[in-house]
């Protein structure tokens, strides 16, 4: 029984740590999209000008190279940290 309940336990801590993990990338993904448009678009429209197209892809990897950096030194920082 007391097996069956550290299980469970373990099973939603884990269920729990991926919807919070969803809950930022979702986050995320929302402040990309808000700040690029605000920086690449000047007057929405039907179409995107190839001048904003490249705008709004450069802006996404920079944003996306930020954020490896970033994971990858607070990963690092954890590691350490645990030793």
């Amino acid at each position: 029984m007391e097996q069956t309940t550290s299980h469970n336990c373990t099973e939603t801590l884990r269920n729990m740590r991926q919807q919070i993990a969803l809950a930022n990338a979702q986050q995320m993904l929302g402040k990309i999209t808000v700040n690029c448009f605000r920086k690449c678009i000047d007057n929405p429209g039907k179409s995107l000008a190839r001048a904003e197209e490249r705008c709004l892809l450069q802006c996404m990897d920079r944003f996306m190279d930020s954020l490896k950096v970033v994971s990858l030194t607070y990963s690092r920082r954890l590691v350490r940290e645990r030793k």
